[in-house]
């Protein structure tokens, strides 16, 4: 279900993980890296746990997902799904994360903002995976194709 064409930038976008509850009111989480499964089924989002307690109090009476995920030069897709564990990240997520991490905060310092800044939001490694199941997936890049389920 998670499409080729969003693999790069659910390597190297940036992301937030929402949920929401009684009367639509929303929170959402950053993410700081994400891993997709070999089947293509699920994706794992990297997050840190003093970031994360209200989305995950959340996910315990309401599991649906929707994670959205936008590259530097606009290109976005958001993935709606299920919510299936939250797990302590292993060694490798970890190293997945802080590759991830460096290559973010080089991309944002690039186009101008400020290193140290950057640096302070994204050198904190995350601690947890939120993992979830894709149901649909929907192109977020701005133009005529926004909005459209990806098939």
């Amino acid at each position: 279900m998670v499409p080729l064409l969003t693999l790069n930038a659910l390597s190297s976008g940036l992301g937030h993980l929402g949920v929401a509850f009684e009367n639509n009111h929303i929170r959402h989480v950053d993410t700081y890296g994400a891993l997709v499964n070999d089947c293509k089924t699920n994706i794992t989002c990297f997050v840190r746990s003093s970031e994360s307690k209200d989305v995950l109090n959340i996910l315990k009476k309401f599991p649906k997902v929707s994670y959205y995920v936008g590259m530097i030069s606009h290109e976005a897709y958001n993935f709606k799904g299920v919510f299936n564990e939250v797990f302590n990240l292993d060694t490798d997520a970890l190293s997945l994360s802080e590759n991830y991490r460096n290559k973010l905060i080089d991309a944002l310092s690039s186009v101008g903002l400020d290193r140290e800044a950057v640096e302070n939001k994204f050198k904190e490694p995350p601690d947890l995976g939120i993992n979830f199941m894709v149901n649909k997936v929907f192109i977020q890049t701005p133009g005529p194709e926004a909005g459209n389920i990806i098939e």
